[in-house]
């Protein structure tokens, strides 16, 4: 799989671009500011019809868009995708509501077709790593359960259509709640279970089946990662931990082999953690039990890294998550996705930067990479990609480099 063009309007910075991309990738260098991971982001964008740098979809559009047409502001972020026996066109549109300037409208296009965004996610697979995922490690749990998100999404239609019917149970289930609490109903109120009873079985059902799809998804990052993690600097003791609000201990059975019927048995202790929180819940008028109240931690030699890894260590950590996670797309899928690398090279040694675009090399990928030096990114492993610069201007421009 890789991207063919790209077309952007009103995107960020970019007022109008289109560029033709090589199926090996691109490298691409530029001053800071100057519009480099603002192309990444929008390749991100297509493949998960999410910003990966911001959750307002308003922070995407040119301020200044739709001023010389006299419509509402608006960016649109189109792209040509090839597969292995297909060639799709994948485009969003964004425009403010004019009536409602804090309202975006989406639509997405298919092959020119409108669909749903759930529709829409996993036609293009791409890994973006950008310096801002370091912050996974020290971040907030909200941040690291939105990386498992868009990980698994593109992967798994079942799970993205868990994902958005757990939403709509959570909303509702708290709206129950926080009136309970505001009335001071008690527990044993019989208004309770008869109210609640529907939307603890919902939100027992599809929790479960979403802590199960993640607890499986980290345990196969947390294998690819350590070998790769191992590659760059010699040491293999990187793990990663899935941390649920609902006991996962029975998956295990004493011998230390996983239990194949697992999605049922985290439902049972699910049931259990719902049944024991319930006056603590109808006290705070919210749900504390589910997937959105889950974590997960990076430990090295048995050491928290959010907490006590240096900044280079961190770094290397979220570089072999990101590599473990190019490899599990291409298990899954059966074709590597486009893999998206911004700025990976800064903060790291000559041995380091060598190592990480080896290995990034090796995986068979479309690679685009950044930097903001040129000379960064002429090394061997990096031959086959073209190469190109971003100026800077009122409108930003990409100008082909000879090698």
């Amino acid at each position: 799989m890789h991207l063919q063009e790209l077309e952007l309007a009103e995107f960020r910075s970019y007022r109008r671009l289109v560029l033709a991309l090589s199926p090996a990738g691109l490298r691409l260098s530029g001053d800071n500011g100057s519009g480099k991971s603002t192309l990444l982001e929008a390749i991100a964008m297509l493949a998960t019809t999410r910003s990966p740098r911001s959750v307002a979809e308003r922070d995407v559009i040119n301020w200044a868009s739709g001023e010389d047409l006299a419509v509402p502001p608006f960016a649109r972020v189109r792209g040509v995708v090839v597969g292995d026996d297909a060639q799709i066109e994948i485009e969003i549109a964004l425009q403010v509501d004019p009536h409602r300037p804090s309202v975006v409208r989406k639509q997405i296009r298919v092959g020119g077709r409108p669909v749903r965004a759930m529709d829409a996610v996993g036609r293009l697979k791409a890994v973006l790593f950008s310096p801002e995922d370091v912050g996974l490690l020290a971040g907030s749990p909200a941040g690291r359960r939105r990386y498992l998100d868009l990980t698994i999404s593109p992967l798994d239609g079942a799970y993205l259509r868990a994902l958005s019917r757990y939403g709509r149970i959570l909303t509702q289930r708290n709206s129950l709640l926080r009136g309970f609490a505001r009335s001071h109903v008690a527990v044993s109120a019989p208004s309770v279970g008869a109210q609640l009873a529907f939307w603890d079985e919902e939100l027992i059902a599809v929790g479960a089946a979403i802590v199960t799809r993640r607890e499986r998804t980290i345990r196969r990052l947390a294998e690819l990662a350590r070998q790769r993690y191992g590659w760059l600097t010699g040491n293999a003791g990187l793990d990663l931990g899935y941390r649920s609000s609902v006991p996962l201990d029975a998956l295990i059975d004493p011998s230390g082999t996983r239990l194949d019927d697992a999605q049922a048995l985290v439902a049972r202790e699910f049931g259990e953690r719902v049944a024991a929180a319930r006056a603590d819940e109808l006290r705070r008028g919210v749900s504390l039990i589910g997937p959105h109240r889950d974590d997960f931690g990076f430990a090295l030699d048995g050491v928290d890294l959010g907490v006590y890894g240096s900044r280079g260590q961190q770094r290397l950590a979220v570089v072999a998550l990101k590599l473990a996670e190019t490899a599990l797309m291409i298990e899954t899928a059966g074709e590597p996705p486009v893999l998206l690398l911004d700025d990976v090279l800064s903060e790291l040694d000559v041995a380091h930067r060598g190592l990480v675009l080896k290995t990034a090399a090796s995986v068979g990928a479309q690679v685009i990479v950044t930097a903001t030096e040129r000379s960064m990114l002429r090394r061997p492993d990096l031959d086959a990609l073209p190469e190109a610069h971003v100026g800077t201007g009122d409108v930003l421009s990409i100008a082909s480099e000879e090698n």
